[in-house]
């Protein structure tokens, strides 16, 4: 009998290839031990940078709503006559929950193609339904923010445009300085002066971040003074009595 050294060598390298059914077994649960871990890690790293990104718009958007409305405040025309008729808050709501509605005059409308009017408009905060969103799951209302053009054609007169300025608001509140003290409501035709020195608006609106108690809200808030300048009659009648007195 006669054996041939290289058969031996290949059989021998055949018994030790392979691995043994334990080893494949735990190689398997080993390596799924790792996706698992990667797959938790990578959600928990998707769902922050979500929260985050969804802080980040909110902000934003709750910034630049601020932003209009104090650019709508700073521009108000306090001369009085037809074109601006008076500023106007009326207090609405609860006192926890107040629902102010806020209309006056100001001179940050936009002259284009598609709107060719003056620069005046007729400016209204209030809080309501977003006309487009038939079904809303938000807890708040929504902040609208009403201008109506101040000069319209007779054959060709439009209605108040409507934009949503910021979702999801608890509440609303004006306050208003008249030189003494702070005050809720504001009529130019009542008030004396009809302008108000100051006026401070407060947004109340809900996070996404809730608590045992229920969902957590912030106030956003901005003071805005209001520069009046007296018309040329009354002030050559103070300069006129200020002479008399001094003579």
């Amino acid at each position: 009998m006669v054996f041939k050294p290289h058969n031996i060598l290949f059989n021998k390298r055949l018994n030790r290839a392979g691995f043994t059914l334990m080893e494949v077994m735990f190689a398997t649960m080993a390596f799924a031990l790792i996706l698992l871990v990667m797959q938790m890690t990578f959600s928990g790293a998707l769902g922050l940078r979500n929260r985050v990104q969804k802080r980040v718009d909110q902000q934003a958007i709750l910034s630049q709503a601020m932003m209009v409305m104090k650019r709508d405040l700073e521009n108000m025309i306090v001369t009085g006559g037809v074109m601006a008729e008076g500023i106007i808050c009326t207090e609405m709501g609860s006192p926890d929950m107040p629902n102010d509605q806020l209309e006056f005059y100001s001179t940050t409308a936009v002259v284009s193609d598609q709107f060719p009017w003056g620069d005046v408009q007729k400016v209204g905060y209030l809080l309501g339904v977003d006309p487009i969103q038939t079904v809303t799951t938000n807890l708040g209302q929504a902040l609208m923010r009403m201008s109506l053009n101040t000069l319209p054609l007779e054959e060709n007169e439009e209605p108040p445009v409507e934009t949503l300025m910021l979702d999801n608001v608890r509440s609303m509140q004006f306050e208003f300085f008249d030189g003494l003290q702070w005050i809720q409501t504001w009529d130019s035709n009542v008030n004396e002066p009809a302008v108000p020195l100051a006026v401070r608006a407060m947004v109340e609106v809900f996070t996404n971040n809730p608590n045992p108690t229920g969902r957590q809200t912030r106030i956003c808030e901005i003071l805005v003074p209001i520069l009046t300048i007296k018309p040329p009659s009354e002030e050559s009648e103070e300069e006129e009595g200020e002479e008399q007195e001094d003579s």
